[in-house]
């Protein structure tokens, strides 16, 4: 069996596998690749989709090779943001769960490009093995900062490999970490670890930085900021807790909003009930910023819903001290026209500290640290430390490892050994 890694071999993100195994070949995600921060400009320059793409036979069109299929980890733009360029072959399948595709399909359309893709999209669901060519893949939920995160173990020619993803175990979904590693497997013959984080050996976990942030709020503070991904749904999660014990109201926006009664409708479906704050929860408000425009366009029934828990600008200006509210870059925008009271405010950044170089960062930053406001880090990384990486080593006992995904593979050799296998954007592995 041979492994081919296109992409993410030599930076964090953008990941795009190659599996090949007699006439049968599979894709293990397509991401974008990153943004890079111009150290004249500090701004983000993002590599255009067209220059990203990958020459791979039979991702476009027809090849002389077969494609069986392109299988996608995740909804965070670095394993799947390829969809969003020129149409893929139309006979070749993308393999997500339900919930990821409509995640995906409404990052896209809310996003401020209204963008949508098209692909011959099959279903998956946790634990339930899938045949793709000669590939069966059994997908396994794991702990990490999107909506839904899998490991995949692949088999073939008798070999078994796991795909890791992005994961974590010091999230809210820790439980899903601890039963892959309690799941049975047999012999491991490569795992395919990600390792943003290898240069951290241990750190604090999504229950600190809640009751971090949670210490904050004081008898006499005003509106309580959070800059955070909305999509980041353990932290939101908590901020809904801290909303309901403090007596105050999460003000959410309406992309938001769409996001967790999506994740709850789509899991409900399944039989899952998640404890996302959602609108039968009390605690629970929606601002009414620009998003409710494309909320209304592109998912006017959600809209209409959405929109019942909608408060008015007079009445959050009245209520500082009542709300709990997520911002996002840019935010600034709306907050200027729609908002004048930020007495006694608080600010907590929780994202990335590497975001903070970039120009529209700092400029939604400033915004709000030159409204007077007390200004916090409270964050952990959707990534595992390096840590849980040995955990997960030290379970699987895999033959051979190559890490990706990081900046850091020199970690990996210092800790594992001749097992790991370094190789650079392009380079192939042959599995004996």
């Amino acid at each position: 069996m041979k492994i081919i890694v296109h992409r993410g071999a030599e930076e964090i993100g953008g990941n795009c596998i190659e599996l090949v195994s007699g006439e049968s070949r599979i894709l293990l995600d397509y991401g974008t690749p990153l943004p890079r921060i111009n150290p004249v400009t500090h701004k983000s320059e993002n590599i255009t989709l067209e220059q990203a793409e990958h020459k791979i036979e039979g991702l476009y069109g027809p090849g002389k090779a077969r494609l069986d299929g392109l299988v996608i980890s995740h909804t965070h733009q670095d394993h799947y943001g390829m969809l969003y360029g020129r149409p893929l072959n139309p006979a070749l399948p993308v393999y997500m769960s339900e919930i990821m595709e409509e995640i995906i399909r409404i990052t896209g359309k809310m996003g401020p490009d209204h963008k949508d893709f098209t692909a011959k999209v099959e279903y998956f669901r946790k634990e339930v093995p899938f045949t793709v060519g000669v590939f069966t893949l059994t997908p396994y939920l794991m702990d990490h900062s999107s909506s839904e995160s899998f490991a995949f173990l692949i088999e073939a020619e008798g070999k078994k490999i796991i795909y890791t993803g992005d994961y974590r175990d010091h999230g809210h979904r820790t439980h899903a970490f601890t039963k892959f590693l309690n799941t049975k497997m047999g012999g491991i013959d490569l795992i395919l670890t990600e390792g943003t984080q290898a240069g951290v050996e241990t750190g604090d976990n999504e229950k600190k930085v809640m009751l971090d942030i949670e210490k904050l709020i004081k008898p006499d503070s005003g509106a309580l900021y959070v800059m955070c991904s909305g999509q980041n749904v353990d932290l939101l999660a908590s901020l809904g807790g801290i909303a309901a014990r403090k007596g105050r109201f999460l003000a959410i926006d309406g992309y938001v909003a769409l996001i967790l009664e999506t994740l709850k409708t789509l899991a409900l479906k399944q039989g899952v009930k998640l404890q996302l704050p959602g609108l039968e929860s009390e605690y629970l408000k929606v601002l009414d910023t620009p998003t409710m425009r494309n909320l209304q366009k592109y998912y006017p029934e959600a809209a209409e819903k959405i929109s019942r828990k909608l408060v008015s600008w007079v009445w959050v200006n009245e209520n500082p001290d009542k709300l709990i509210i997520p911002v996002r870059t840019y935010a600034q925008h709306w907050c200027r026209a729609k908002i004048t009271n930020f007495k006694n405010a608080i600010l907590v950044y929780s994202m990335w500290e590497g975001y903070k170089e970039d120009l529209e960062y700092q400029k939604t930053l400033e915004y709000f640290k030159a409204r007077g406001m007390d200004a916090h880090s409270a964050h952990v990384s959707g990534h595992a430390y390096f840590s849980t990486i040995r955990k997960l080593m030290e379970n699987k006992k895999p033959r051979h490892i190559i890490p990706i995904h990081t900046e850091h593979p020199e970690i990996f050799q210092a800790a594992f050994g001749d097992r790991v296998h370094v190789l650079q954007n392009g380079g192939e592995f042959t599995l004996d």
